[in-house]
């Protein structure tokens, strides 16, 4: 499985790099290669807004450490690192880490990358960009599943919905960059996240033919959200 977990790791690094890089300042693309990096960015910017909406201001902005699964823009990063929250990025490869850094240099945020697992310590709260619905499905399963091991508090990620073929015609899903993205029908994500991993989910959101969710580690539901 690390085996595995490596190799997809590897292999989608690279793509978020070649994606990504035209964003950099200096750097030469041609047109469609430019429009495709502004629309990741423009994907990344609008997660981290829906993300932030699911953060509880009064517990979590002050002394939460937080980890971001990196996707290599550090926009997510750097806007929770403005809220004087503290902030570990681990993408999937230091290069892909690298290149999140040289475009957020924010002094707060601490770059790392898998290894090949997302965490190695505990966290009071996790969050997704959405790197996850990248990897093949159990490969997303078996990283959730490792994340709320090293949960404290709870977990918010974003999955894609599989919608049946009447469904996408009038709620069609973005792909992101192009990358193809695993989908989740409901039920699977709830029993991942319920079952699985042990933890309740106490929000969620839907919209465009995606799921929002926050879960909280069951012996902090008695607290505030």
């Amino acid at each position: 499985m690390e085996q595995q977990l490596e190799k997809y790791s590897n292999q989608l690094s690279k793509k978020l790099e070649r994606i990504i890089r035209p964003l950099a300042d200096g750097v030469k693309a041609e047109k469609k290669e430019k429009e495709a990096a502004e629309e990741f960015k423009l994907y990344s910017l609008g997660l981290a807004d829906r993300v932030i909406s699911m953060l509880d201001p009064g517990r979590d902005f002050s002394g939460s450490r937080v980890l971001v699964l990196e996707n290599g823009t550090g926009l997510l990063a750097r806007r929770l690192a403005e809220i004087d929250m503290d902030v570990v990025a681990a993408a999937p490869t230091r290069n892909l880490a690298r290149l999140a850094g040289q475009f957020n240099p924010y002094p707060s945020i601490i770059y790392k990358w898998f290894n090949p697992f997302p965490a190695t310590e505990e966290f009071d709260i996790i969050i997704g960009t959405g790197i996850l619905a990248f990897y093949p499905k159990q490969l997303t399963k078996t990283l959730l599943e490792s994340l709320a091991g090293f949960c404290k508090r709870k977990l918010i990620f974003e999955l894609p919905l599989s919608l049946s073929w009447y469904h996408r015609l009038f709620q069609p899903q973005a792909n992101p960059g192009g990358l193809e993205m695993t989908g989740f029908t409901r039920k699977e994500i709830f029993f991942l996240i319920e079952n699985t991993c042990g933890m309740l989910i106490s929000e969620h959101r839907s919209a465009g033919g995606k799921l929002l969710f926050k879960a909280l580690k069951k012996a902090h539901l008695s607290l505030p959200r």
